[in-house]
């Protein structure tokens, strides 16, 4: 948990502390987050990865995705972001064994400038046994990413209980308007199926890795940006 704290509170995030033994026992948890070693595991990489936003007291964060992107993001209830294939797919090899291809179609996930409000865990409930990550939720946003499977949401505030579940070898985009937000469900290209149309290069600038986020435009053309 502290961790957490630490490590999402220098990607300029704002977090709930964590107080010290004594008071923890008797005030409860502020926070449940899980992050996914795939999406370091060097906390240098992650950095890079979550920029700005902030997680309110007695959120719940996880995030089971390596290709992620947190920009200005508020969280005050629970996010859930789950996929199918965290760091690639599976092939059969020619002796039939299933056999993990990393890097190749996985699922992806941006938010950028999101609100996200709803009631998240049930924090009073007698059932809840927290490390086991066993809880009640009155309300939460959850995103499941099924095969190489997209979701991206800009500019939108989601509020209440809500599940989106992106089907293999499509990208949903949640775009804000009069009457809250609507859903973009579009087939990925043949073209970026392996690929996806977006992903993290990686390169090495002296002792450090440096992560340029490559977006493959829907005109076919390469543009590339820096994500500070």
């Amino acid at each position: 948990m502290r961790n957490a704290h630490d490590l999402l509170s220098s990607c300029s995030i704002e977090v709930p502390e964590v107080k010290d033994n004594n008071e923890y026992l008797h005030s409860g948890l502020p926070f449940i987050i899980f992050l996914h070693p795939a999406l370091g595991p060097f906390w240098d990489i992650v950095k890079q990865k979550f920029i700005g936003g902030s997680i309110s007291k007695g959120s719940e964060l996880q995030i089971e995705v390596a290709e992620f992107l947190w920009q200005d993001v508020e969280l005050d209830g629970s996010l859930i972001i789950l996929a199918d294939n965290i760091m690639g797919s599976t092939k059969r090899n020619t002796d039939g064994e299933q056999v993990l291809h990393y890097g190749a179609r996985y699922g992806r996930c941006k938010l950028q400038n999101v609100k996200i409000v709803n009631e998240g865990i049930s924090w009073d409930s007698p059932s809840n046994v927290y490390w086991q990550h066993h809880v009640e939720r009155s309300e939460s946003l959850k995103i499941i990413l099924h095969g190489n499977a997209e979701f991206e949401a800009k500019d939108v505030v989601l509020k209440g209980n809500h599940m989106f579940e992106v089907p293999d070898g499509h990208r949903m985009c949640i775009i804000q308007d009069e009457a809250g937000f609507t859903v973009k469900l579009d087939p990925i290209s043949k073209e970026m199926m392996d690929s996806g149309t977006w992903y993290w290069e990686y390169t090495l600038d002296g002792a450090h890795v440096k992560l340029n986020m490559v977006d493959l435009c829907g005109d076919g053309t390469n543009c590339r940006f820096l994500i500070h």
